[in-house]
């Protein structure tokens, strides 16, 4: 079986791939970044269709007040990408494609004509129910959400016709999946493969760290990753020789919730930083935490559980499935200050090197059976 994957930029779907293709089942990867970015290994097919893709990110480079909205630049990013993979979609490669919500509207029909049966790979959740999940978040620091990053019209009609053309939804969390049959999906159509990541990049570390009790946080930071909860459960609980090291680019949304922070722990911006860079600082944290408002899986968890942190996490994020409560770490109730303050100052005292593995081909292994399960109820019927 030859599986095919699109996406603008390598996300999980990247890692999802190299293992396909060690394992001799990658059709092709259609890329929007350029192959010499990517660095496949020898052999690999990958077809770059970055033209847009190059602008977005040109883009995101500048000040956040100079450049188009987020929100309308990656939609334009997403609908040319499409187009042009559906261009390029033959059947001799490709026995099954998976494309992401918003990039793979023309690609379906495509492949529709083909023959080729589609899988909508859920990088998130659905985009009503991520709203409603963090509106509140919006309407704290007076955002009115419906202006700030509307949705167009055209653009809900477009997730809602590739999700009709859909044959199977990948996602890799039961948060997803529950969301999904919310909306009405049928279970059965429904595959939960966790993501996996590159070993050799993510090292398990020695031992723990020495020194003060050092929190990590990494992603964006949106007022949809909910650290007013952290910067609060830290004010209350937090010493002075603490430190929280935040990884990820700061955005104007969140400015007032860290100028109104009066806790006593050290705040360390790092910034954005290459994947290596912060797999070396993330193998020297103590904790991590994702108190996200709304968050389909949140792979900086399976990052830290493999450098051996320990993760704490709000029952809003996906990646809470990896999590053994109380061994590799905790999950608390989204917004919930005091408890969090608690698990770190737990943590703080128990400091913990976490042994588990979440290897790439592993999640890899269990697409192609999952795949293959399909395949063959599909042609005895």
């Amino acid at each position: 079986m030859k599986i095919s994957f699109s996406a603008t930029n390598p996300c999980h779907i990247y890692d999802q791939a190299l293992s396909l293709f060690d394992l001799g089942q990658l059709g092709v990867f259609f890329s929007g970044y350029p192959r010499w970015r990517l660095k496949p290994p020898a052999g690999m097919p990958v077809i770059p269709v970055s033209s847009r893709t190059l602008v977005t990110y040109g883009f995101q480079r500048m000040p956040e007040w100079l450049r188009p909205p987020d929100d309308k630049l990656f939609r334009w990013q997403d609908k040319g990408f499409d187009q042009s993979v559906a261009s390029r979609l033959t059947r001799e490669r490709t026995d099954m494609i998976h494309g992401l919500p918003g990039q793979a509207l023309e690609t379906f029909r495509r492949a529709k004509a083909l023959g080729i049966p589609c899988v909508l790979n859920h990088a998130s959740g659905p985009v009503a129910q991520q709203r409603e999940l963090v509106r509140p978040e919006y309407e704290r620091v007076g955002i009115n959400l419906e202006e700030d990053q509307p949705m167009p019209a055209e653009w809900v009609k477009r997730l809602a016709d590739e999700m009709e053309l859909a044959d199977h939804h990948c996602v890799a969390s039961t948060v997803v999946r529950d969301q999904l049959i919310d909306d009405g999906v049928d279970t059965g159509q429904i595959w939960v493969v966790p993501y996996g990541l590159d070993e050799s990049l993510f090292e398990k570390r020695k031992q723990v760290p020495d020194g003060p009790f050092r929190i990590c946080f990494a992603g964006r930071q949106s007022l949809r990753k909910g650290i007013t909860y952290l910067l609060s459960a830290l004010e209350n609980c937090a010493s002075p020789d603490w430190e929280v090291h935040l990884f990820g680019m700061p955005l104007s949304e969140s400015r007032s919730d860290f100028s109104s922070y009066s806790g006593s722990a050290r705040i360390i911006q790092h910034g954005a930083l290459r994947q290596g860079e912060f797999a070396a600082s993330l193998r020297d944290m103590h904790a991590l935490v994702l108190p996200s408002a709304e968050e389909a899986f949140g792979l900086v968890v399976v990052q830290a559980l493999q450098c051996g942190v320990p993760c704490l996490v709000s029952d809003r994020v996906g990646a809470k499935d990896l999590i053994r409560p109380g061994q590799t770490g905790d999950i608390f109730p989204f917004g919930d200050t005091a408890a969090l303050g608690d698990l770190l100052k737990k943590w703080e005292r128990d400091r913990v090197q976490v042994e588990d593995r979440f290897p790439r081909s592993a999640s890899a292994e269990r697409l192609v059976s999952i795949s293959r399960q399909i395949a063959g109820k599909e042609e005895s019927a």
